[in-house]
């Protein structure tokens, strides 16, 4: 808690009485004088206010403003105890109290990105209002990180999936908004068609392709010849391309296997095919 001194603020009884002549409620004009890191000094007129850091806007982290800044704010708190105490953000409504009436789910908005983090990416849109984009709800492609999907500062078209008014948070998604790859797949691959595909991931069972950015197939290990105790890891590595063969399409469920075989020495995995 900040205790001002008014006598030292105040320095004859004409400013004491324009002191008093304020009142809660007031709406006042002033400059960000200095500031510090739970708040910051306002000057309005010859009077030093406070502008707790939380009355500046209804960010869960509001940016501090520049000395010098000139603001618009309204009086919450007068007392010779505490001093004349400001907020900015009560200038304007709470944007989450009428959250659900300015958006809808399923509606498409501009955000800008502004924090990136391994599990989702934080973006804003309109003042006081923030949401997140889960990683799965980034993009279409699997095994990706959000930081090589967006960066911070980009303006990004997401899709509303949940708003939670209580909770204050908002659920959004990205790759709604982009067009999908299985869409007409089956006009581009066919069962025998023989492909050079690279390794996206490697797990126990098998091995990933990616055919096309969100298109991703199965080369089961029992393909491969391999018994019990091989470790597939020992075959293969992720980032080899290896010559394969569409083997099942079912596009009702996103399925795509694969036939192949274990590279051999002489193989040249860079070639390219499509068949």
């Amino acid at each position: 808690m900040v205790t001002l001194d008014l006598n030292k603020l105040v320095e004859d009884t004409n400013l004491y009485e324009k002191m008093v002549e304020l009142h809660v409620g007031q709406i006042v004009k002033g400059v960000v004088a200095c500031n510090f890191k739970e708040f910051s000094f306002v000057k309005v007129a010859t009077l030093s206010c406070i502008l707790p850091s939380s009355e500046i806007s209804f960010d869960k982290k509001p940016k501090c403003l520049k000395v010098g800044t000139e603001i618009e704010a309204v009086v919450i708190k007068m007392s010779e105890e505490h001093g004349i105490m400001l907020s900015i953000k009560r200038l304007k409504g709470d944007p989450w109290q009428t959250i659900e009436e300015d958006y809808k789910i399923g509606q498409r908005v501009s955000v800008k990105v502004k924090n990136i983090a391994s599990y989702g990416v934080f973006v804003e849109f309109g003042a006081g209002l923030s949401g997140l984009v889960h990683r799965n709800d980034l993009t279409i492609q699997k095994h990706v990180e959000p930081k090589d999907v967006v960066s911070v500062g980009q303006m990004i078209e997401v899709q509303i999936l949940s708003i939670d008014k209580e909770r204050k948070r908002i659920s959004l998604s990205l790759k709604d908004c982009m067009e999908d790859p299985w869409e007409h797949v089956e006009e581009r691959y066919h069962i025998g068609q023989k492909l050079s595909r690279k390794i996206i991931n490697l797990l126990d069972y098998g091995a990933f392709f990616e055919l096309e950015a969100g298109v991703e197939a199965l080369l089961h290990r029992s393909e491969l010849g391999l018994t019990k105790a091989d470790k597939l890891k020992n075959y293969l590595s992720v980032g080899d391309v290896l010559e394969v063969e569409i083997a099942t399409l079912d596009v009702e469920n996103r399925k795509i296997s694969l036939k192949g075989n274990l590279p051999t020495k002489s193989d040249d995995n860079t070639i390219e095919s499509d068949e």
